[in-house]
């Protein structure tokens, strides 16, 4: 008996400390929100297994085999493939019951409804070097894998039971060039050389197949030297029809007996599909579409099934379109069209108009920044845009003018007049601790996104269609003008490549309500490419920071022209470094001589590194804050850090033969091209992932050798001595170079990305986000990554751990709870108002917002505490002071008098 109470008491006490440990269910989403996406769609079919079909299978260009609710666009199962080549969904088969999908060298089967994998095979297939085009023909008993290369095609027929090689054959094709377009449709190959004016056919079920020329004009098209745009599409619900579209010339063709017959032209229209027999057509203009439906037989336009819709605001153009169409209740048809647009977002039409639209392009963000909301009308500070040096005088009539200002935007707002800014002070509004945020997000399909981090919705969007991410698949994201400065508007701007033309593009926006400023729908076109770009310090007098922008022709420009008084103010200042794609060389320019209307960039330093090319340049945060000067040692004596704001790390990364993959990283004052110090791994790869921040830099890489995920610390101090006391200078100087500590970790896990937390002014501990392989966000507290860490603990350290080489993950520390995030691009966390609170952005595949409190909530009081008790003690203690005084008095005046 005795021993059961023990085994019972011993068991509420696990309980109580998993429940200590633990958290709530109903507390998970309330301070944070996760959304999932699928990526941009390349294939879609609907489940034919029901009727009408409840579920619409596609397959992305970021992996992703899903299905979508035909009722309201969630996602009803996800499945993600390999991130490589090998998960890169060729065919995409509905089968009934079941999807058949064919993905590198993989055959599967899927059920609709569960999501089962049913089968999987093997096919005895590998890829060739060099392919340009990939398509695949799919039959009851066999497959054939087609290949387009230059100058020739490979056809592999395989066994689809087994997967085993049936036949294998390569065909030199002389006029087959880069430019050739090719796809497969019923068995048979069809490739289009608008060059030579031809189309070539290849039967792929024949034993010797030979390619059959047919020309253009057949068609009725023409052949063009002048290399125009060519498309070669499939018909989505038959295989034997197929759309060639030359330029603005668009043509529904059938195969038919290795022939290609014109069936109708379809120039002006976006996407087609075939039902039943029945041809769908998607007519755009703006935002309104029109779907016509014509019989192929006859001809006959089928008005009663068309339809005409409006998409929402800021919709790309159509690109492909999928049709199901069933029986009503009543007997009539319905219809149900799924619609891809160029904005990567997808919609659901039926006779009715739009059911639903899922926002794709979230699923491609590249970069992201966290503006300030609003404040009331009560709350502005007229002092902040106050010019310096004002008198008395000048800033009583600059806070007249701001209250007339704010009485006629409040007039205009009552009699219905406001603008969009006015607007979003009544409906965006900053709270008192500033953590409500609106996070712009800029995706690398042209469109840039609002989303209120209260919960996750997106208040408004802009498309930019020929905006192109720059080189390495990168977006300049910058915050010109704040919200701070009423009635100004605030201002962002994004900087990347024309679609066209390849020069620089920029996009001008209003980040609180969405609208863009200036003509051409907020584009202004540079004319010329950019080598470099980034945003100055000081602003000018409207309170907007300029733009510096550099051309392939190391020309400096300015943007707005304004800026240019501004860059010459601080010239002496300003250093600009670049990289040339693909070498080892970085350089220094200064804008020094630069005069009125003649920007000049002058040569100051350059290196030359060793190790291979340069992969990347990671310098500071610019609003990065450093709290403390130095570390208190155990002996109260201070060893101050080496705070360069000037200081960047160069990572090289080059293969040898003796030591193979090798990794490089360099420390160098960006001012003056001095390299104040360099690590060297061997035997090392990437991914590499590198966190720079006060005067540590950690990073992630995969040891080649031990077949392991490391850590690596570096940490510089000046030593006992403070160079720099009141002012960095990179021109000052240093007797002896600063002294840096080194120490490697095991991770366990691999890593996708690294940040670490930012706040308002840099008191609270720094801690490190990973994104772990696992999609899964680990924060560990810089402590951990303490490079100082003895091997053997002594009275001598400041209370640092014990060196140990593993790094233990504790569930506890995954800021995504039982969230798994996949595919996540980066990490991004910025300030809020409450010194303790950063919040979280991860964004990929999928996007997770959250709030972090790495020092805990040290400067906000408890829930519970308890303001009436507190509040009470001290009017207790005011007035027994009080009392106590007027008793003093009294007593002091009656001993005056003895």
């Amino acid at each position: 008996m005795a021993a059961r109470a023990a085994a019972l008491g011993l068991l509420l006490c696990f309980a109580a400390v998993g429940l200590t440990y633990g958290i709530y269910e109903d507390q998970i989403g309330k301070f944070d929100w996760v959304q999932q996406y699928v990526g941009v769609v390349t294939h879609a079919v609907f489940d034919e297994s029901s009727v009408p079909a409840r579920r619409i299978i596609v397959a992305t260009a970021q992996n992703v085999l899903a299905a979508l609710s035909t009722k309201n666009g969630e996602i009803v199962w996800r499945h993600i493939l390999e991130s490589s080549e090998a998960g890169k969904v060729d065919l995409l088969v509905s089968e009934g019951p079941q999807i058949t999908t064919i993905a590198g060298n993989l055959l599967r089967s899927w059920d609709v409804i569960t999501a089962v994998l049913v089968e999987e095979i093997q096919l005895d297939h590998a890829p060739a070097a060099g392919v340009l085009q990939r398509a695949v023909s799919l039959s009851d008993s066999e497959l054939v894998v087609v290949e387009v290369m230059v100058g020739s095609v490979a056809l592999t027929t395989l066994d689809r039971s087994s997967g085993a090689t049936l036949d294998q054959e390569t065909l030199a094709v002389p006029w087959l060039t880069p430019n050739t377009r090719c796809a497969c449709g019923d068995k048979t190959l069809v490739c289009v050389e608008v060059s030579v004016g031809l189309m070539f056919l290849l039967p792929l079920t024949t034993a010797n197949p030979v390619f059959k020329s047919q020309p253009l004009t057949s068609i009725g098209l023409q052949q063009s030297e002048n290399a125009p745009e060519v498309t070669l599409q499939r018909v989505s619900g038959s295989p034997s029809h197929m759309i060639i579209q030359v330029a603005e010339s668009r043509k529904l063709i059938h195969l038919h007996e290795d022939e290609l017959h014109l069936v109708r032209d379809l120039s002006g229209s976006r996407a087609s599909a075939v039902t039943e027999g029945v041809l769908y057509s998607v007519m755009q203009t703006g935002r309104l579409v029109t779907i016509g439906a014509v019989q192929l037989e006859s001809g006959e336009e089928l008005g009663e099934q068309g339809v005409v819709v409006e998409l929402p605001l800021q919709s790309g153009s159509v690109l492909s379109l999928d049709v199901h169409r069933f029986e009503r209740r009543d007997g009539g048809m319905a219809l149900r069209a799924f619609v891809t647009c160029s904005d990567h977002a997808v919609h659901l039409i039926s006779s009715a108009g739009v059911v639903w639209s899922r926002e794709e392009s979230l699923a491609s963000v590249i970069t992201a920044e966290a503006v300030d909301l609003p404040v009331d009308g009560a709350n502005i500070n007229y002092h902040d845009k106050l010019p310096p040096l004002t008198g008395l005088l000048g800033s009583l009539v600059h806070r007249v003018q701001t209250q007339c200002s704010q009485i006629s935007h409040w007039f205009k707002s009552v009699v219905g007049t406001t603008d969009s800014f006015q607007e979003s002070l009544n409906t965006l509004k900053r709270d008192d601790l500033n953590l409500r945020k609106l996070l712009v997000v800029a995706s690398g399909s042209g469109k840039i996104l609002g989303i209120d981090s209260w919960n996750g919705d997106v208040v408004w969007s802009i498309y930019a269609p020929l905006l192109a991410p720059l080189q390495g698949n990168k977006l300049l994201l910058y915050s010109q003008r704040t919200s701070a400065h009423f009635p100004l508007h605030p201002q962002c701007v994004v900087v990347g490549r024309h679609k066209i033309t390849g020069e620089g593009l920029l996009v001008l926006f209003n980040p609180i309500s969405g609208t863009t400023i200036g003509e051409r729908g907020g584009m202004v076109a540079l004319g010329y490419p950019l080598a470099q770009a980034f945003l100055m310090h000081y602003p000018d007098d409207q309170y907007l920071k300029p733009l510096l922008l550099v051309d392939q022709e190391l020309l400096p420009h300015m943007f707005p022209a304004s800026g240019e008084k501004v860059v010459l103010e601080h010239k002496d200042s300003i250093f600009v470094h670049l990289v040339q794609p693909g070498s080892s060389i970085l350089t220094g320019y200064t804008l020094r001589f630069s005069k009125l209307g003649m920007l000049t960039l002058s040569e100051v330093w350059t290196v030359t590194l060793g190790g291979g090319p340069i992969t990347g340049v990671h310098g500071k945060l610019v609003s990065e804050k450093v709290h403390s000067p130095g570390r208190v040692l155990a002996d109260r004596s201070v060893l101050y850090k080496y705070v360069n704001p000037n200081l960047a790390v160069v990572s090289t990364q080059g293969y040898d033969h003796i030591n193979k993959n090798t990794v490089n990283l360099y420390l160098i004052d960006t001012v003056t091209g001095a390299v104040i110090e360099s690590v060297s791994h061997k035997k090392v790869s990437g991914p590499l992932h590198i966190v720079h921040s006060e005067n540590w830099v950690v990073y992630t890489l995969f040891n080649d050798k031990y077949r392991r995920f490391e850590v690596t610390s570096l940490e510089l101090f000046e030593g006992m001595s403070q160079a720099n006391a009141t002012a960095y200078s990179s021109f000052g100087g240093r007797a002896t170079p600063p002294i840096l500590e080194r120490q490697a970790y095991i991770m366990p896990v691999g890593v996708q990305a690294a940040t670490h937390t930012t706040t308002e002014k840099g008191i609270t501990t720094k801690f490190i986000l990973f994104a772990l392989q696992s999609g899964n966000v680990l924060q560990m507290s810089k402590w951990f990554l303490d490079p100082r860490r003895p091997i053997t603990g002594g009275p001598q350290e400041e209370g640092l751990m014990p060196y140990i080489p593993e790094l233990r993950i504790s569930p506890h520390d995954m800021i995504t709870y039982n969230y798994t995030l996949p595919r996540i691009t980066a990490i991004y966390t910025a300030p809020t108002g409450l010194e303790s609170a950063c919040i979280v952005l991860v964004y990929g595949l999928d996007l997770f917002y959250t709030r972090m409190f790495p020092s805990k909530m040290f400067d906000v009081l408890k829930d519970d505490f308890d303001h009436y008790l507190i509040g009470g003690a001290l009017l207790a203690l005011a007035l027994a002071a009080l009392i106590t005084r007027k008793l003093a008095q009294k007593k002091a005046l009656k001993q005056a008098w003895k």
